[in-house]
């Protein structure tokens, strides 16, 4: 009975949440320059149209909405809202001390706020490479909890000792010492342990019954962790071969963590879509990702920023990882860019608050290699395409996102300037005049 009444007062929350937020009349935005998502140029003096939850209408010439509202641009930029495809929207705080201690409400109410918070700065769209935002993401859906769409992953899927395995020296393994034993990491879903073949099917399987719209697998070593080279392969072929396979038997695709040229290579053998930093790989290498359409995902910040102040991998053993990947790195873009390398736009900032407040540095530290409208594309257009790879596990399967075009969800941000002459405008929040997400507005400082 006590069941019951919990469910019943919560579908009544969510049901007022709803009637509050939904979209009514038509709203008409005038006298903007478009970007459209994709395009080399924005459209100067345009007018769109938003009826419900998706865009109705662009034009050059005037528009008229019956009974809506009309929102004069005065010559500001409309773009698609960001989309951040590398995110960790569970990890408010440093996780290998706060999130090894925090029950799974305080979790849950951090990862809400930091859902918020990419909101805030004009991201209505992030893609989740690693934590158990499902119930984040359902409250947001729900409009309980402002934040943007959630593209969640679940548990990113390790090998034992592999990047993702962040146990503490003193905790378990879940097959030698039982499940429970095995370490917060592992409990929450943060990452999930899988040996052999098999048990990267079931891990998969798991994760596609939580609701993952696509599947995380490390592939290779990384800074963060502790155990493992920078160097090493993990996983053998059979076993990505699996994880690949899995996830296309339901409809979407497995991104890897990548570092290394070993590991991409085994994951393009397997048909991975997406790689997840690749930083230090060779020039064939990225012909081959070039040639076979796959995203490419780097950080420019994280890698390039000063190696010794860089605030999270201060322990001496991530620092010397990270050196090998700020060696690397600056090869890679260039690579990229010479071998038309489709590349999505993420930052994989984590942590405090402090350190969270930083990952909008991405756009400046890709300013090296990109011009001001290429990075628009990236972190709109391309990253649409990225988010589509969901297929038959896409949680918003009604329009495409990361454009400004007919049918496309209403997701869109209003920026005082032009940022494709200065992509720095995309870094303050006191730049973005308005944010719609799904056709509500967050943020109007024009009313």
């Amino acid at each position: 009975m006590k069941k019951f009444i919990l469910s019943s007062l919560l579908m009544m929350v969510c049901s007022s949440a709803l009637a509050q937020d939904e979209p009514s009349a038509p709203i008409l935005f005038t006298n903007v320059n478009v970007f459209n998502g994709t395009d080399q140029a924005l459209i100067k003096n345009a007018n769109v149209v938003v009826t419900g939850n998706k865009i109705s209408a662009i034009s050059l010439e005037p528009l008229v909405v019956a009974g809506g509202r009309i929102i004069d641009g005065e010559g500001r930029t409309l773009m698609p809202g960001l989309i951040d495809a590398h995110t960790h929207i569970m990890l408010h705080s440093d996780p290998v001390t706060q999130l090894m201690t925090q029950d799974t409400f305080e979790q849950g109410a951090r990862g809400a706020a930091r859902a918020k918070a990419y909101l805030d700065a004009g991201f209505t769209t992030v893609r989740d490479l690693g934590g158990n935002c499902f119930g984040v993401k359902n409250v947001v859906d729900a409009r309980v909890s402002p934040g943007p769409r959630i593209f969640c992953g679940g548990a990113s899927i390790t090998q034992t000792s592999g990047h993702g395995d962040f146990r503490m020296p003193n905790d378990g393994h879940p097959r030698f010492d039982g499940y429970a034993a095995s370490g917060v990491a592992n409990t929450t879903k943060t990452t999930i342990i899988a040996d052999g073949v098999d048990d990267v099917r079931a891990a998969v399987r798991e994760m596609l019954f939580r609701g993952a719209s696509q599947i995380k697998v490390h592939a290779g070593g990384g800074v963060t962790s502790f155990k493992d080279p920078l160097e090493a392969a993990q996983y053998t072929q059979e076993e990505l071969n699996a994880a690949v396979e899995e996830a296309e038997r339901y409809g979407t695709y497995v991104t890897v963590h990548a570092q290394v040229n070993n590991a991409v290579v085994a994951s393009l053998d397997a048909g991975v879509k997406t790689v997840e930093h690749g930083l230090i790989m060779e020039e064939e290498t990225m012909v081959r990702m070039a040639e076979a359409g796959v995203y490419w995902v780097p950080q420019a910040f994280l890698a390039l920023q000063d190696v010794s102040s860089n605030p999270l991998f201060q322990d001496p053993i991530q620092n010397a990882k990270l050196a090998k990947v700020n060696a690397g790195a600056r090869q890679a873009f260039e690579w990229g860019i010479k071998h038309n390398v489709k590349t999505g736009w993420g930052s994989d900032v984590f942590g405090a608050d402090e350190i969270f407040a930083t990952f909008r540095q991405e756009f400046a530290f890709r300013d090296e290699f990109y011009e001001p409208i290429e990075q628009m594309q990236q972190v709109t257009g391309v990253n649409g395409e990225i988010l589509a790879l969901s297929g038959l596990k896409n949680p918003y399967p009604d329009g495409p996102l990361g454009v400004i075009a007919e049918g496309a969800y209403a997701d869109i941000i209003l920026i005082e300037g032009d940022p494709s002459e200065d992509i720095r405008l995309l870094m303050d929040s006191s730049n973005i005049s308005l944010i719609m997400k799904d056709g509500v507005i967050y943020k109007d400082v024009l009313n």
